[in-house]
């Protein structure tokens, strides 16, 4: 299936009519010998199971594309970044809440302890829904010390014995057919491990010969960028573009650098020596994000590029 008949078939599935299971998950370290998941299925009230089913609606409804997922990129406010679901680690948590519920009940509270997050599961005929939500801070099933969980009752308030958690009004990606939708592209690489393919990316980097022949040393960048997502993705987008291996790239940088008075240093080899002051100014020229109207003929650091095409 494409892209576009998934996101369609998202649209057009029957979620009132579907039967809902839900079910909460953790994960564990990814070693390709088990399962990277944990999960335990769980009961859901009536009230709940409408007021989630509701909350995917109103996701129908309001998200109707979706762009192509890339390192840098994020969803739009009313659309969807999408990716290929045999690309990620959906296929392990896929393979337990597809079980029968009933042989998956939760036990006990502790089986709901840190959990990493829950997927909304909807089955109608044939097809299948999957929603998914990373927990947070709100995610709380043990009582914590020096407090009590109280609740409003009757122009009073009363102690809940009982542990209890908060579900957010929200879902961070959704899967149906062949293809992740994503609304919190930091969720879903959490989640999915995505953030792990980033912090290899950055290591192959950094052992190649060709970043080598560019940058002087590569202190100030494991300084820049450390264990920062943000950051991460952005080394492994210069990887891929792999400008710095450009010789007439790195020529003409030298030559704008001096001409834009923009402040990198080179050594007597034509690399770049990179400082905490110039680092945010080096990433932006290696992925090629530094830009100049010719209109106004300002500079301008973006976050991605789109090439324009004459006609």
């Amino acid at each position: 299936m494409t892209v576009a008949e998934d996101l369609r078939a998202f649209g057009e599935f029957e979620v009132g009519q579907s039967t809902a299971s839900l079910w909460v998950f953790k994960k564990r370290p990814v070693t390709g010998k088990m399962n990277s998941f944990t999960s335990v299925s769980v009961l859901m009230s009536d009230a709940l199971r409408q007021q989630l089913k509701e909350l995917v609606s109103g996701y129908q409804a309001r998200h109707t594309i979706a762009d192509q997922y890339n390192l840098l990129s994020q969803p739009s406010e009313d659309g969807f970044l999408s990716v290929a679901r045999e690309e990620t680690l959906f296929q392990d948590l896929k393979q337990l809440v597809d079980q029968p519920l009933e042989e998956c009940l939760v036990k006990n509270v502790k089986q709901l302890n840190n959990a990493a997050g829950y997927v909304l599961r909807l089955r109608h005929r044939e097809s299948v829904l999957y929603c998914v939500t990373r927990t947070n801070a709100d995610w709380a099933t043990r009582k914590k010390k020096g407090t009590l969980n109280i609740f409003f009752r009757e122009a009073g308030l009363d102690i809940m014995d009982s542990p209890s958690f908060s579900i957010a009004r929200r879902f961070d990606f959704f899967v149906t057919g062949d293809h992740v939708f994503m609304t919190s592209k930091s969720a879903f690489e959490s989640l999915l491990n995505h953030r792990d393919s980033y912090e290899e990316a950055y290591a192959d980097l950094k052992a190649e010969p060709g970043f080598a022949a560019a940058i002087a040393d590569l202190t100030p960048f494991d300084a820049f960028v450390g264990k920062n997502a943000t950051q991460l993705r952005r080394m492994a987008v210069i990887k891929a573009r792999g400008y710095y291996k450009n010789p007439n790239y790195m020529a003409r940088l030298r030559e704008i650098n001096a001409l834009r008075n923009w402040g990198i240093d080179f050594d007597g080899q034509g690399r770049i020596v990179a400082t905490p002051e110039t680092m945010r100014d080096i990433m932006h020229i290696l992925l090629d994000h530094r830009l100049r109207s010719e209109l106004s003929e300002n500079e301008y650091d973006v976050q991605s590029t789109t090439p324009v095409r004459g006609e």
